[in-house]
């Protein structure tokens, strides 16, 4: 029996995410299978696809040894405390399960009394359990399109890789156990994949091209904050060309019109009094507009005059996708964004909170759409949310530019006492 629960995991499990993906493809038949394996492995392709349904199934496989094996023995610990060895033994050797877990039992029963766990063996479990769990979600943010939990995992890469590092380290160390050193390995491939292309230079990078910068910053200012004066300080500090803000309330707007002074040039709008977006800016702004992406969180729109070239800036900040119905609305206000930016003629800036990271694959499908770049290949991650909580941090702010613009550079901010980290970037065309 127990044999064939293991396997039912094992092999269920694998088939039960490809059965969703499938379903996700709308076809039929071969080609149906094809297109579920290459949604499976997302950017990866089919091949990887065909191997993170293999890896799952060999996850489960172990999980399911973990957790009906240690079910099983502890009801039999229990029992033995009312119950007799010798009666228990007998039931244990009528029951359909493989001798293994037989002697298992037995064992359980006869020495419950004496028993005295040891803690290389507690420390053991801990860890196949913490390696299991990282395996899990470093591949299900791959199914991100499907569960808003699913997608909700594949934000932390960072968090996945710093935990299998001593995952991996611990069972190099406990060299009986081969199997789980793999496991950790394979997380750590799977989260270096993701993060390590970050810091190469990619096609967003200028380098050293000549021209004029274009400095932006932008900044969550968050509603609830009160920290006016670190925000306009900051602003005054890095002098930029442009300054965007988001989650501007009545009270922040009416803090941050001091910046006019600085800023002859401004578009903003106020959706309620605990949301708005400001743009400042040092250059005209023309055909200022407010986008509908969807029906919550409205976009500005403006076009910039800069070195005799126009460049278009878009100011979004979608949903915050913290239940079914708000994670429906930034996927999207993502999709929608992406269709108009590959519309936009001039030389484009999207920027603002996204509400997501790279990682997602609404993020990439947005950024293919759009033919836009995100700012910071070949600056790093630059994790901007959340400030009070560090281990936490993941980059949902962006900077995204179209082919004509090059990126000097980007970095975050001080913290202004917001729950965003400021970014900056400094960009030349």
């Amino acid at each position: 029996m127990d044999y064939i629960i293991r396997n039912t995991i094992a092999i269920g499990l694998p088939a039960l995410m490809l059965f969703i993906a499938i379903g996700a493809t709308g076809k039929t038949g071969d080609a149906a299978v094809f297109s579920g394996l290459v949604k499976v492995g997302g950017s990866f392709g089919m091949l990887i696809g065909l191997g993170v349904l293999v890896f799952v199934g060999f996850v489960a496989n172990y999980f399911s040894y973990f957790v009906v094996d240690s079910l099983l023995v502890r009801f039999y610990q229990k029992r033995r405390e009312l119950e007799q060895p010798e009666q228990l033994v007998t039931e244990i050797d009528k029951l359909p399960i493989t001798n293994d877990l037989k002697i298992k039992l037995k064992w359980a029963v006869l020495h419950s009394n004496n028993q005295i766990i040891s803690l290389n063996h507690v420390i053991l479990k801990w860890f196949m359990l913490a390696a299991i769990v990282n395996a899990l979600l470093s591949i299900t943010g791959y199914l991100g399109e499907f569960n808003l939990f699913f997608e909700l995992s594949s934000h932390f890469k960072l968090q996945y890789l710093l935990a299998g590092l001593p995952i991996f380290i611990f069972f190099a160390l406990v060299r009986s156990k081969k199997i789980w050193l793999l496991v950790s390995a394979f997380c750590i491939i799977l989260n270096l994949s993701e993060i390590v292309p970050w810091y190469f230079p990619g096609p967003a990078f200028a380098g050293e091209t000549p021209g004029q910068e274009l400095r932006i910053l932008h900044s969550n200012v968050l509603t609830s904050n009160r920290r006016y004066s670190d925000a306009i300080s900051l602003v005054k500090r890095e002098e930029p060309d442009i300054a965007v803000f988001v989650e501007v309330s009545t009270s922040w707007a009416k803090e941050l019109s001091v910046l006019s002074e600085i800023f002859p040039y401004s578009w903003q709008q106020q959706e309620s009094e605990k949301f708005g977006s400001a743009i400042y800016s040092k250059l005209p702004l023309e055909n200022t507009s407010v986008k509908a992406f969807s029906k919550q969180r409205k976009s500005l729109f403006a076009d910039v005059k800069f070195q005799g070239k126009v460049i278009s800036l878009i100011l979004v900040h979608p949903t915050v996708p913290v239940k079914q119905q708000s994670f429906i609305d930034r996927n999207q206000q993502l999709a929608a964004i992406g269709e108009y930016a590959a519309q936009v003629k001039n030389p484009l800036v999207v920027v603002g909170d996204f509400n997501t990271t790279m990682w997602s694959p609404f993020y990439k499908n947005m950024v293919k759409t759009g033919n836009l770049r995100n700012a910071r290949s070949g600056f790093g991650i630059l994790p901007t949310w959340p400030t009070f909580l560090p281990l936490a941090y993941i980059p949902i702010d962006h900077f995204l530019v179209t082919k004509e613009i090059g990126v000097l550079k980007i970095r975050t901010g001080r913290n202004v006492g917001s729950d965003h980290l400021p970014l900056i970037t400094d960009l030349v065309i």
